[in-house]
């Protein structure tokens, strides 16, 4: 699924795009998550995304909770 202003896909599947402001190409990927805000972008798959806890935890640790 993409969540996008514009996008295009080309052999690409079971990926979840969620970019709001910005057109975006998928092309030859598959399980990819990637996730845009105003101040931060995630990129993982499908199969590590519980790990993104780990990226929660390091910000707080470093101090960087407005990206949270």
């Amino acid at each position: 699924m993409i969540k996008a202003r514009k996008s295009f896909e080309l052999d690409a599947s079971g990926n979840f795009v969620y970019s709001p402001d910005k057109f975006v190409a998928v092309v030859g990927v598959s399980g990819l998550v990637v996730v845009e805000t105003d101040d931060a972008l995630l990129i993982t798959t499908r199969e590590r995304a519980q790990d993104v806890g780990k990226v929660v935890k390091h910000l707080d640790e470093n101090k960087m909770k407005k990206l949270v």
